[in-house]
């Protein structure tokens, strides 16, 4: 399927019970599809929201620039995740 800018793929995935459950409820109490909540939470953890603010927002700077901060901010994040792991 093709929303206009994305492609989607259905995808099959196993959860735990528990999330399972709060998946549901998370989107009941926004009002919306189970899927979208799931995207999103998948995007933040992936940090995909951070590049799609940035492709968004409007700026002087050129395409490779805004790629290139985009990949900085990516690597910083998974650079604190990973930190924060280990701790």
């Amino acid at each position: 399927m093709y929303d206009g800018l994305r492609m989607s793929v259905k995808v099959t995935v196993e959860l735990d019970e528990k999330v399972r459950r709060a998946l549901k409820q998370a989107a009941l109490n926004a009002g919306r599809p189970e899927k979208e909540i799931h995207e999103q939470a998948l995007r933040s953890f992936l940090h995909l929201d951070i590049i799609d603010r940035l492709g968004k927002a409007t700026s002087d700077l050129s395409e490779d620039e805004a790629g290139r901060i985009a990949n900085e901010e990516v690597h910083a994040a998974r650079s604190e995740r990973k930190t924060r792991r280990r701790q």
